[in-house]
């Protein structure tokens, strides 16, 4: 496959040439007669999945492995369990809430080809903020008191997983519903207009847009989440597919995963250091200042190819907790994980 760089909303991303059509539900994928096979993948732009995506293509993982695999943007204002189901792709990055409540419901999804062990999370404050923060001696708890009365900026809509997750958080903390105001600004660009123009005291950011707000200026970072905050040590992302595609299709389904390990693997290698920060401003922006080309490279560490049971099961259980997942029926590992590298 070749490469082109397409930008899309002021955002690079490295994609493969032959976009798929959205709604490009016919087209057959998976294993050929000939030991070939072809899958379709869909990304955001901006996010960090489409850089792994990008490395196995211009490495030539995806050649060596025999795999033909058409990348394109994700179309606004779909999920990947919309994606998936219509065949617009055979792999999409999601969270482990979205995969798992598709599983529980008995939608034909499963997860794939690993993940990460935990999504790097922030909690940032716009330029000049007078909140605790790390840097002045303030834990991740002193911070999560501090949001009392404040709203909070989310990268996601109030009933999903990702803000009941922080609902349950600040409750640990001592702050109940009414106590603070969480608000959905989206991620990346938007994140960032929240920040500047002060719509929220504070906000929520996963990698790479946490790095990218502080490293430009635009905000401070308060407290990393990820690093001692039990609810934030969760597997924050997983490769989905259909269950029967991956059954119907074993040969593309241990190509792609053999890919994207060799993938993690490159961007995990500090020899590749360079080369990895080209495709962070690639894949992120060509204006993202070097400080935080430098913490998103750092943070491809918590990339995996597998999904470990015992992380699975605590972030099954975790999200069972918050009501994210129903008790009954249980999600269970076997039944959650079909496939790794």
């Amino acid at each position: 496959m070749r490469a082109r760089l397409m930008t899309m909303s002021g955002v690079a991303l490295l994609l493969a040439a032959s976009l798929a059509a959205c709604g490009g539900g016919d087209d057959a994928t998976g294993d050929s007669a000939d030991g070939s096979s072809t899958a379709k993948v869909s990304v955001t732009p901006g996010t960090i999945w489409g850089i792994p995506i990008a490395v196995a293509e211009k490495n030539g993982y995806f050649k060596d492995a025999a795999i033909d695999v058409t990348v394109q943007a994700s179309p606004s204002g779909m999920g990947h369990n919309q994606l998936l189901a219509s065949g617009v792709e055979d792999f999409g990055p999601s969270s482990p809430s979205q995969a798992l409540a598709a599983i529980q419901q008995g939608q034909d999804a499963t997860i794939s080809c690993g993940g990460n062990h935990r999504t790097p999370t922030a909690i940032v404050a716009p330029a000049g903020s007078t909140l605790p923060s790390a840097a002045k001696g303030a834990t991740s708890l002193d911070v999560l008191r501090s949001l009392k009365g404040k709203t909070l900026g989310m990268p996601a809509a109030a009933g999903t997983g990702t803000a009941n997750l922080m609902a349950q958080t600040l409750a640990s903390v001592g702050l109940k519903e009414g106590d603070y105001t969480l608000v959905n600004i989206g991620s990346g660009t938007t994140a960032q207009a929240a920040l500047v123009s002060k719509q929220v005291d504070a906000a929520m950011a996963a990698t790479p847009t946490g790095e990218t707000v502080v490293g430009d200026g635009t905000a401070v970072q308060l407290a990393e989440l990820s690093d001692d905050v039990p609810n934030y040590q969760l597997i924050g992302g997983v490769w989905q597919s259909r269950a029967s595609w991956v059954k119907d299709n074993p040969k593309a389904t241990e190509a792609f995963c053999a890919a994207m390990g060799k993938a993690y693997e490159y961007l995990q290698n500090p020899a590749n250091a360079k080369s990895v920060d080209q495709f962070v401003l690639d894949g992120v922006g060509a204006k993202t200042a070097p400080s935080a080309v430098t913490a998103i490279r750092e943070n491809f560490s918590v990339m995996t190819a597998d999904v470990p049971e015992a992380e699975m099961t605590k972030t099954i259980d975790v999200l069972t907790s918050i009501g994210v997942l129903k008790p009954q029926p249980a999600v269970t590992y076997a039944q959650a994980v079909t496939a790794q590298s």
